[in-house]
């Protein structure tokens, strides 16, 4: 049995911090695989037991370190080898978050995994150790915020093209392309360019990730149908959105999601949609309890 908690931040880490989760688990020797899927947030991560190990299409498997940073995919990036005693909490920043608060430009973080003491010092450190210290989910989420606090009192301005990011939702056709550029007085050629240099990746690419996000989040909030789903977000077909998801996720959509994980958290719509707009812990945090997946039933 897994037990995965989700919450909404304070409302004035809102713009920065998309949710906080944690994943709490008995598993024995066996191995549950959960998807790195395609995102585009960074997670900061901090296991306090049994360390995860990360599974690459490539054959290579590496233990993560306690603390770990994971920058946006535009894929696929592995599996998680979940095994032994996991306990876990991760803090999902936005996309452009850390740009903000840090100055780290979103570019140099695409497809990052590293130490994430090696990212931002003895501040994380201290944090890890606050959070295992902590003896409940709502206590980290008190930690994390009086942490984090500490840096929104003056963020970056979002870069030009960093603010054009959110018009390219919910399609990622051409043409819509072509009207966010002609928008910005660039050509096609000169904002694609732009675009890749400041975020990391094509404005396509971008489009692609938030839509394939947000399909997640309708399906847990409203269960409503994929078919519905792919209508609502401009997808041309089913077969379209099936497509999508195979190669940010590596399955089919209903599969995906049974087998998903804390690298893409439950409910976070609902959890956002309940917080209270006060300072401290969020208003509601929500739970989703579910049996491991066996990865021998993936298709």
């Amino acid at each position: 049995m897994q037990t995965l908690q989700t919450a909404a931040p304070d409302y004035r880490l809102a713009p920065f911090v998309r949710c906080f989760a944690s994943r709490e688990s008995m598993l024995g020797p066996s191995c549950v695989l959960q998807p790195l899927v395609g995102s585009l947030e960074h997670i900061l991560s901090f296991d306090f037991c049994d360390p995860t190990r990360m599974s690459y299409p490539t054959g290579v498997v590496k233990t993560f370190p306690p603390i770990q940073f994971l920058g946006a995919h535009t894929g696929l990036a592995g599996f998680a080898c979940l095994s032994g005693h996991i306990r876990s909490f991760g803090i999902f920043f936005r996309p452009f978050a850390l740009w903000q608060l840090f100055g780290i430009p979103a570019a140099e973080l695409v497809g990052l995994e590293c130490d994430g003491a090696a990212v931002w010092g003895s501040w994380v450190t201290e944090l890890w150790y606050r959070l295992g210290c902590s003896r409940s989910f709502s206590e980290r989420i008190t930690v994390s915020t009086e942490t984090l606090l500490r840096f929104v009192g003056s963020p970056r301005p979002l870069t030009s093209i960093m603010s054009t990011a959110r018009l390219l939702f919910p399609s990622d056709t051409s043409a819509k392309i072509t009207q966010v550029a002609r928008e910005s007085a660039m050509s096609i050629r000169s904002y694609e360019r732009r675009f890749a240099y400041g975020v990391g990746f094509a404005p396509k690419e971008f489009a692609r990730l938030a839509r394939f996000a947000r399909a997640i989040d309708l399906r847990r909030m409203n269960k409503d149908s994929w078919l519905n789903i792919s209508h609502e977000l401009s997808y041309y077909d089913q077969m379209h959105m099936i497509r999508d998801f195979r190669l940010l996720g590596g399955d089919a959509p209903g599969r995906l999601l049974r087998v998903d994980s804390d690298f893409q958290p439950w409910s976070i719509g609902n959890a956002l949609r309940a917080t209270a707009k006060t300072g401290g812990v969020p208003a509601k945090t929500h739970d989703e309890k579910y049996e491991a997946a066996d990865p021998s039933t993936r298709a």
